[in-house]
């Protein structure tokens, strides 16, 4: 097997946006939400549509403006109360006259009412009387003292639209079982899948958008960086925001950043700009790594001891950035227990032991011993002092775990990040832009020598979106990003063996630099069969001689 390190060419994404763009709006790309607003429209009145969307101005202007485009009156109201919605009459005693004041439901009389579901459900009981107005076609309007005329019955012909998070409507629908006998349920989306079709539509919207906000236009690389930064949000190549909320502030953002530009063609420094602005802490805790107060080495080779990867987000703040973690492992001969000190101390979250766990079980999977680990093994997270959480350090682990148990060092020159599961199969980790660059930048002020570079997984290929400094790095040959897709290949990168002793009769094989050496699986056979146990342990090895042999 021979792995090589991914190529610049592979690490970079452009498209050739056309210079000539058509007007695109964000409800151009609502294909299922304006088929559900238009079976709504031909419903008659008492129908309800729930639509879970954010409910920022420019999302609610969208909503306002589709139905502006189909000849649809629409009444919306963000925050209201009781009496703001149904209206109320007050009888003034010294004028002996009653006054009726209306609400947002007679407002709306033969329209459509848009309504955020936030504010129905600070005082959940309108939602009662909401109910019988939008179905039953009529409500008694409440009075607000003592009205010595009976209330009139207040005729509500309207269609109602509630607007909030997954997380309201769950609310509401949790109140009322009945929700969706009578309402129909519907998505605006806030990313696109972005593919060969769509690529220049989204591109015509940025232009579209940009030609309402700024007056101005994009060149095709100005767009380009756009889309880069939108990647790095992201997290993914084929998933980006359209939000037009978000578009309306970077807009806003570049223009101002860029007044003289009458075409926005590099507006990288804008992104950076904005990065620089919540990076004091991440600035603080990379000196000190650099002044040694955190020790993390980047030269030569030690056993037991590997750089993980991290991602670090600091409260309130809206960027988080990446931080190498030291990871060391002792290994003893004993009972099978891996002590997580993490967990043991009470700063490693469920979903880091569990990562301890899977890799435990792969290494005793892979190894294919017979019954429990016959050695004992003490994990740590070095100099970190706060909760650590997450499973993308497991393949880290593994690698140390592996690393004890031979003997053989782990160039400290790597990091590593990635998930794995009981079979050794490296899966998909969030952050990855965040963590290569966090590792690069210690990389680059001690001096980039060539050896260094990062282990990812290959499925995480897709979410990358890097610096220019990190793509000039791997292009000249001074940084280096593998990807990997099980423990095998990690295993090969970082220990020039393999794990198996395998047949290696083809040509490819045969020039592998590691045909010659000892493989891992025998290496760590003959370190369980040639240590001396105690007392305790004999049982398990006579055991597993007996084993071998039948």
């Amino acid at each position: 097997m021979q792995i090589n390190p991914i190529q610049w060419q592979s690490l970079t994404l452009r498209y050739p946006f056309a210079e000539q763009s058509e007007r695109v709006k964000f409800f151009d790309f609502q294909e299922k939400t304006q088929q559900a607003i238009d079976q709504f429209i031909a419903s008659g009145f008492g129908s309800a549509l729930i639509l879970k969307t954010e409910t920022f101005p420019e999302f609610l202007a969208e909503i306002e403006g589709y139905f502006a485009s189909e000849n649809i009156e629409t009444i919306t109201k963000t925050e209201f109360n009781r009496n703001g919605l149904f209206g109320y009459r007050l009888y003034l005693d010294k004028e002996n006259r009653t006054e009726t004041v209306e609400g947002a439901i007679q407002q709306a009389h033969h329209k459509v009412l848009i309504l955020n579901i936030n504010s129905l459900l600070l005082d959940i009981t309108q939602w009662d009387k909401l109910k019988q107005a939008l179905l039953f076609g009529h409500y008694e309007q409440p009075a607000l003292n003592a009205v010595p005329t009976l209330s009139p019955t207040i005729e509500s012909q309207f269609k109602l639209v509630l607007v909030g998070s997954r997380d309201d409507i769950s609310t509401l629908a949790t109140y009322d079982d009945s929700l969706y006998q009578f309402s129909q349920y519907a998505e605006i989306e806030s990313y696109l899948m972005l593919d060969e079709e769509n690529i220049q539509q989204w591109g015509d919207y940025v232009q579209s958008a940009s030609q309402v906000h700024t007056h101005k236009q994009f060149s095709s690389e100005g767009l380009n960086q756009f889309l880069h930064n939108y990647i790095r949000e992201s997290e993914s190549q084929e998933l980006i925001s359209i939000s037009p909320t978000l578009l309306k502030k970077h807009l806003l953002g570049i223009n101002n950043f860029y007044p003289e530009n009458a075409v926005f063609d590099d507006i990288q420094g804008y992104f950076d700009y904005l990065e620089q602005q919540s990076a004091v802490l991440n600035q603080y805790v990379l000196q000190d790594i650099l002044n040694n107060q955190q020790y993390i080495e980047t030269e030569d080779e030690t056993v037991g001891q590997i750089n993980g990867l991290s991602v670090v987000e600091f409260d309130g703040i809206p960027h988080s950035f990446g931080e190498p973690l030291r990871i060391s492992c002792n290994v003893q001969y004993g009972d099978g227990e891996i002590h997580d000190i993490e967990r043991k101390v009470e700063l490693g979250g469920n979903i880091h032991s569990k990562g301890i766990i899977i890799a435990q079980s792969c290494l005793s999977n892979l190894l294919e011993l017979p019954t429990q680990l016959p050695f004992s093994a003490s994990l740590a997270f070095e100099q970190s002092y706060g909760e650590i959480d997450g499973d993308s350090s497991s393949l880290a682990i593994f690698c140390v775990l592996i690393s004890a148990l031979t003997k053989l060092p782990l160039p400290q020159s790597l990091a590593v990040t990635g998930s794995i599961d009981q079979f050794g199969n490296v899966l998909s980790v969030g952050g990855v832009n965040q963590k290569i660059e966090g590792f690069f930048n210690i990389c680059e002020a001690r001096g980039l020598t060539g050896k260094q570079g990062v282990i990812i997984p290959t499925v995480c290929l897709s979410h990358l979106s890097l610096k220019q400094s990190i793509l000039d790095a791997v292009k000249d040959g001074k940084f280096t990003i593998w990807a990997v897709s099980d423990v095998f290949e990690a295993i090969e990168i970082l220990l020039q063996r393999q794990f198996y002793d395998e047949d290696l009769s083809d040509e490819k094989a045969q020039k592998s630099p590691t045909k010659e050496k000892e493989s891992i699986f025998s290496l760590v056979h003959q370190g369980i069969e040639n240590h001396p146990e105690e007392t305790s342990a004999r049982f398990w090895l006579n055991f597993y001689k007996w084993f071998k042999r039948h």
